[in-house]
């Protein structure tokens, strides 16, 4: 009976986490109601305040659900040829830019949290794990232009830090457009096309797009 009722328990839960996803996504955080959320689970408001205390409770939660594009690029970076040339570089990271496409339950998610909520300060965890994710990927694609420069693939115009920085900004950019409804292009492609004009500018010009488009295939 007590296996029985801790099953019960966890999925509540999960009704829980997966009702306030879709009111957050239609409604917006600051909106949302928790009455909304407990009807969209079959639950009561009182099951809310149970699993998670209040509404700010419930967003957290669901925030540790999310597995953000930063730490998937970081992994696909750091896999043992993620990062052995600029080739290598855009492979890895349209790989992670397709899984986060493919996924529409971590577009729901990741939209929620860009798109759908004001960080107020109360919601401080959930933006500091951003922002740390944030620092990470840029800290990554750095040592990753750090070792291209000492190959030689990159212009001396550049410095690591500086490519990282266009990098990081160029990617985030095109999420956020990507999140939008109406936005109606494939991310995976349209990051993989970027890179290819990009990673050809810090190698030293237009003429190397042809040559690592031809190496990436």
């Amino acid at each position: 009976m007590a296996r029985r009722t801790k099953q019960e328990a966890d999925e509540t839960r999960e009704a829980l986490l997966n009702a306030a996803e879709l009111v957050f996504l239609e409604r917006g955080v600051a909106r949302a109601s928790l009455d909304e959320i407990a009807r969209g689970a079959g639950c009561s408001r009182g099951a809310v305040h149970w699993h998670f205390g209040d509404k700010l409770g419930l967003f957290l939660a669901l925030d540790e659900r999310l597995v953000l594009f930063q730490d998937e690029a970081c992994r696909t970076l750091s896999d043992e040829n993620g990062c052995r040339s600029l080739a290598a570089m855009r492979g890895s990271i349209t790989e992670a830019m397709a899984s986060l496409e493919n996924d529409g339950h971590r577009r729901r998610l990741l939209t929620v949290m860009l798109q759908r909520c004001e960080y107020v300060e109360e919601m401080a965890p959930a933006l500091d794990r951003r922002r740390n994710a944030d620092a990470s990927m840029r800290c990554m694609l750095s040592r990753c232009f750090e070792s291209a420069a000492q190959r030689g693939e990159m212009s001396g115009c550049w410095t690591p830090e500086q490519a990282a920085m266009f990098l990081h900004a160029l990617i985030a950019g095109l999420i956020n457009d990507w999140l939008r409804a109406d936005a109606g292009f494939s991310l995976s492609e349209e990051v993989d096309r970027a890179l290819q004009v990009f990673f050809a500018c810090i190698a030293g010009g237009a003429a190397r797009v042809d040559a690592l488009a031809d190496t990436h295939a």
